[in-house]
C-alpha cells in the first residue's frame, strides 16, 4: 500500500514539473499562464525563454504585459523578471513593478523607481527601428525597441484619483490621538476601519474620501479630529490593475496596466498605429460609447497632452484606418507623410512640416495628384495656401530658389573694399566706386572695364575713364545693370616684377626684389652681409639691352668689377643696381677651413687630428699619434674612406644604367644596390712598407674624414665558404693553403676550387695562380680568411630551346646540301 502511494505521488510530481517546463517553453504562445510557478523552472528553461524573447525581438516589459494578460500573477512575473535580469549579468531593469507580497495579482506596490523615460541602456544595445514607414509623421515614437513608458508610481497621490476595488489606502491619524492602518478597498467598494466599521469609498476621489473619513472617524473614536487636536492623512498605498484592450495597433491585445496609466501609456505599449492606422482619430471607447477622440498631432506639434486622459478598467482604444494622407517633399523643414482631417487646408499641412526652409521657393508649390485613371499636376500659388484643400494621395514638392541674384553688381581691383553690392535705381560707376570706399593709391585711372552680362548670357566689355567717371562725365559715368562687374587695374599689375641675384660669399644668397634707387650696399645688407671668407672684389653681371644682335656680337652680359670696404660706408657700396643684375662676392684665395681625419685602433693617441697641410700622408698621421702599441698588427692596417656626394651620385647613376639596359645582369644589379648603401670603402695599405719608405707612392695622401684603422694582432686564420666545416684555426708558418683547407674538413661537393681566394687582414685579396698543370696557392698570414666559393648553378636547356636549336641546325643542313648540289 505504501509503495503504491509513493508511485502515485512521484507520477503526479513529474507531471507538474513537465507541465511547468512546457509552460516555460511556450510562455509566449500559451493561453493560460495562471498555473505557472517560476521557482520550478530550471536555468535551462530560463535560457530557452530568453532565446524566445530575442527571436521575437520582444523586451521584458512587453513580455510582462502579455504574461499578465494571459493570467500570470504579478508576483510570479516579478520572480521571472528577477531571474532573467540575473542572467543578464545583474543589469537592473528600469521600470520594474514590484508585485503584492500576497500574490493576489490585483495590486501593484507604489515602490516603482521608474520614470516616464526611455531605457537608454536598451537603446544602446539595439538600435531602434520604426515599426512603420519612417516618413509617416509620428512614427518615430513607436520603434522596434519598445520604450519604457510606464507610469511613475513614485509620486504624490493625485487628489483627483478615483478609488476602486483592490486599491489599498494608508490611513494615518497623528497628534493627540494616533492610528495607522493599511485598508484594502473590497470588491463592494468598502474599507473596514477598526472600531468604526465599513465605510464606502469606491467612486470617490482621494480628496473626497479624506473628507468622508475625517467626518466619520471624528464622530466615532477620534473626536480630536474635529477640534484640530489630531490630523488625518489618506494616501494611496497600493494601486489596482486594470484591463485595457488596444485594437488596430502594431501589437494589438488585452493589456494589464496600472490604474494610473493613460491613453499614451497604452499606445506606447501596443506599438502605436499601424502603417494604415490613423494618428488623429483614435477612439477611447468606455462602456460601449466613444468617450473621446484622440489627436496625437496636438501632442506632437504643441506638446498638448489634453488627450492623455487616464484609463479605466475595460477601456478599449480603437485605432481606425486613416482617411486622408498627403506627402510633403523638398524644401520643408520636416519632409514626410501627414494625415489631414476634413476641412484642413494646405497651410495646416505646411505647419505640420514646420514650414519652409530658408532656401525654399515659396511662390508656387507643385501638387502631384491621382485621378481615376492617371496622375496630374497642379500649381498651388502662395495666395491659395489658405484655401486649397489637399486630396488623399497628394504629393507636394517644394522647389529650391534659383542660384542667381536679381540686384547684384561687383567691383574688383584697386579699390579699398572690393566686394558685391546692391544694385539700386540709377546706380552709376562713380557711385559704386564711392561705395567701395574709393580708389587705392596704386589705381590706374586712365582706363577701367565693365564686364556686362547680355540678354543671351554672353559677356561683353565696356571701357571708361575712371577720373572722368568720378567727376560726373555722363559719357564715362555709365549706368550699371544687373550682374555688371567693374575691374580697376593697379599700376603695379601693369609693370614687370624685376629681380636681382646675389651669390657667392654672402650669408643669404638668392633672388631679391628690385626697387628704385637700389645700391650694392642695400642688396648686401638685405642678404645678411658678406661671410668671413669674402674677398673685397665684387663682380656685377648686367643685362645688355639691345634691339638687334650683330653677327660678331657674342656678349652675354656686361661685367662690372668693383671693390668694397669692410663697413660698406664708402666707395663701391654706393654703386646703383639695375634689374636682373647678378652680383657675385668672390672668396679669398686659399681660405679653407681646417679638415679633420681620424686614427683608431692600436696607436698611442687615437682620435681625430686636423690636417696640417694638404699633402699630409699616412706616415705623418701615424707619427703624430705616437706610433704603435705593443699589440698592434701593422700589416692589417687599412683606411676607411668615406664617399663624397659626387661618388655617391656616380654609384646611383651606374645602378640606374644597369636597371635600364635590356640585358640585365641580376648579380651585377644586386652588387650595385649593395654598394650604393655603403657609406665608405675599405682601402688596404701596406703600413710596414709605408713606414720604411715615407713619402712613397704607397704612402697615400689623406683626405677629409679618412679614418686610419690599425687592428690588434690576431693569430688566427678563418676558413669559410664551400668547405665541410667553416672554422677558425691558429696561424702557423708551416701550414700551407691546403693544410688550412684540410683543417676545415676539405672541399665540399659543390666547391669551386680553382676560384678559391684569400682576404688578408688589411682588405687585400689574392687568388690561386695557374701555369700549365701547376697551381700556386696564395700565402697565408695572420688574420687572413680563406674563402672557397660555390660553383654556379647550371641551368639546362628548356624544351623550347632544344626545339629551336634543332630547327636552326636542320635549316643550316638544308642550306649546305643545296649549295653542294649547285
Amino acid at each position: 500500500m505504501k509503495m503504491h502511494f509513493l508511485l502515485r505521488f512521484t507520477i503526479v510530481t513529474l507531471f507538474f514539473l513537465a507541465a511547468s517546463t512546457l509552460q516555460a517553453q511556450d510562455i509566449l504562445k500559451g493561453k493560460d499562464l495562471s498555473a505557472l510557478k517560476v521557482d520550478q523552472l530550471s536555468d535551462a528553461d530560463i535560457a530557452k525563454l530568453k532565446a524566445q524573447l530575442n527571436e521575437s525581438k520582444m523586451t521584458i516589459e512587453q513580455a510582462e504585459q502579455m504574461a499578465l494578460a494571459k493570467g500570470m500573477s504579478a508576483a510570479e512575473f516579478a520572480k521571472l523578471k528577477a531571474r532573467l535580469n540575473a542572467g543578464a549579468q545583474g543589469q537592473k531593469a528600469t521600470g520594474a513593478l514590484k508585485s503584492d507580497s500576497k500574490g493576489n495579482g490585483k495590486t501593484i506596490e507604489k515602490q516603482n523607481n521608474s520614470t516616464d523615460s526611455l531605457d537608454t541602456e536598451q537603446y544602446e544595445k539595439k538600435k531602434p527601428q520604426p515599426l512603420i514607414n519612417p516618413l509617416i509623421f509620428g512614427s518615430e515614437l513607436y520603434t522596434s525597441v519598445a520604450p519604457n513608458f510606464e507610469p511613475n508610481l513614485k509620486l504624490a497621490t493625485p487628489l483627483n484619483y478615483v478609488l476602486g476595488p483592490d486599491d489599498e489606502l494608508l490611513v494615518t491619524v497623528y497628534g493627540v490621538q494616533e492610528y495607522t492602518g493599511e485598508l484594502l478597498v473590497s470588491d463592494e467598494g468598502n474599507i473596514n476601519v477598526p472600531n468604526v466599521g465599513q465605510i464606502r469609498v469606491a467612486g470617490l476621489t482621494i480628496e473626497a474620501a479624506t473628507q468622508k473619513l475625517k467626518a466619520m472617524l471624528g464622530n466615532r473614536v477620534y473626536p480630536y479630529l474635529k477640534n484640530g487636536g489630531s490630523k488625518l492623512s489618506v494616501t494611496l498605498n497600493k494601486i489596482r490593475s486594470i484591463k485595457v484592450t488596444v485594437i488596430g495597433a502594431n501589437r494589438p491585445g488585452n493589456y494589464t496596466l496600472s490604474s494610473l496609466s493613460t491613453v499614451f501609456n497604452a499606445l506606447y505599449v501596443a506599438g502605436g498605429p499601424t502603417e494604415f492606422g490613423s494618428f488623429r482619430e483614435i477612439e477611447l471607447v468606455r462602456n460601449n460609447k466613444v468617450e473621446r477622440k484622440i489627436d496625437l498631432y496636438r501632442m506632437l506639434l504643441k506638446g498638448d497632452q489634453s488627450d492623455n486622459i487616464g484609463l479605466k478598467d475595460n477601456d478599449v482604444i480603437r485605432i481606425p484606418a486613416y482617411k486622408k494622407r498627403v506627402e510633403l517633399q523638398g524644401q520643408v523643414k520636416r519632409p514626410g507623410i501627414f494625415e489631414v482631417l476634413p476641412g484642413e487646408r494646405f497651410q495646416q499641412v505646411l505647419e505640420f512640416a514646420s514650414g519652409f526652409t530658408d532656401t525654399a521657393y515659396t511662390a508656387i508649390v507643385k501638387a502631384f495628384q491621382n485621378s481615376d485613371r492617371e496622375r496630374k499636376v497642379k500649381d498651388v500659388s502662395a495666395l491659395e495656401y489658405q484655401q486649397y484643400q489637399p486630396e488623399s494621395g497628394d504629393v507636394f514638392v517644394v522647389s529650391k530658389i534659383l542660384n542667381r541674384f536679381q540686384n547684384r553688381v561687383k567691383i574688383n581691383g584697386a579699390v579699398f573694399r572690393p566686394d558685391v553690392y546692391e544694385l539700386t535705381n540709377g546706380l552709376t560707376v562713380g557711385d559704386l566706386i564711392r561705395k567701395a570706399d574709393g580708389l587705392k593709391e596704386d589705381a590706374y585711372t586712365g582706363r577701367a572695364q565693365i564686364l556686362r552680362l547680355q540678354d543671351d548670357l554672353r559677356r561683353s566689355i565696356l571701357s571708361f575713364d575712371v577720373r572722368k567717371a568720378l567727376s560726373g562725365d555722363a559719357v564715362h559715368n555709365l549706368l550699371l545693370k544687373r550682374e555688371d562687374e567693374i575691374l580697376i587695374s593697379s599700376v603695379l599689375d601693369l609693370r614687370d616684377s624685376f629681380k636681382v641675384t646675389i651669390q657667392g660669399e654672402i650669408r643669404i644668397p638668392g633672388e631679391y626684389d628690385f626697387v628704385e634707387n637700389l645700391t650694392l650696399r642695400d642688396i648686401i645688407l638685405q642678404a645678411g652681409g658678406v661671410t668671413d671668407a669674402a674677398y673685397k672684389s665684387i663682380e656685377i653681371a648686367r643685362l645688355i639691352k639691345r634691339d638687334s644682335i650683330a653677327p660678331t656680337d657674342n656678349r652675354a652680359s656686361s661685367i662690372i668689377n668693383t671693390e668694397i670696404d669692410g663697413d660698406l660706408s664708402i666707395g663701391a657700396g654706393a654703386v646703383h643696381i639695375m634689374p636682373y643684375d647678378v652680383i657675385t662676392v668672390r672668396r679669398k684665395a686659399g681660405y679653407t677651413l681646417p679638415e679633420t681625419v681620424t686614427i683608431s685602433g692600436q696607436v698611442q693617441y687615437p682620435g681625430p687630428y686636423a690636417l696640417s697641410n694638404r699633402s699630409e700622408r699616412v706616415s705623418d698621421l701615424l707619427k703624430r699619434s705616437g706610433g704603435y702599441t705593443p699589440d698592434a698588427y701593422p700589416a692589417g692596417a687599412y683606411i676607411k674612406r668615406y664617399l663624397t656626394d659626387e661618388e655617391k651620385k656616380k654609384k646611383e647613376a651606374a645602378k640606374e644604367i644597369q636597371k635600364n639596359i635590356s640585358n640585365k645582369d641580376t648579380a651585377t644589379l644586386r652588387e650595385l644596390e649593395e654598394g650604393s648603401k655603403k657609406e665608405f670603402v675599405r682601402v688596404p695599405i701596406d703600413l710596414p712598407s709605408i713606414m720604411n719608405n715615407p713619402g712613397s707612392i704607397e704612402d697615400l695622401v689623406l683626405r677629409i674624414n679618412d679614418e686610419l684603422v690599425i687592428p690588434k694582432f690576431d693569430a688566427q686564420v678563418k676558413i669559410s665558404g664551400a668547405v665541410l666545416l667553416e672554422t677558425q684555426v691558429p696561424f702557423s708558418e708551416k701550414n700551407t693553403f691546403k693544410d688550412y683547407i684540410s683543417s676545415a674538413g676539405g672541399f665540399s661537393g659543390d666547391s669551386w676550387i680553382k676560384n678559391s681566394y684569400v682576404v688578408y687582414a688589411n682588405g687585400k685579396a689574392a687568388t690561386t695562380k695557374r701555369f700549365l698543370f701547376f697551381k700556386a696557392y696564395p700565402k697565408i698570414f695572420p688574420g687572413s680568411e680563406i674563402i672557397v666559393p660555390k660553383k654556379p648553378e647550371r641551368k639546362g636547356m628548356t624544351t623550347g630551346e632544344i626545339i629551336g636549336i634543332s630547327s636552326a641546325m636542320a635549316s643550316l643542313a638544308g642550306v649546305v646540301i643545296a649549295i653542294l648540289r649547285l
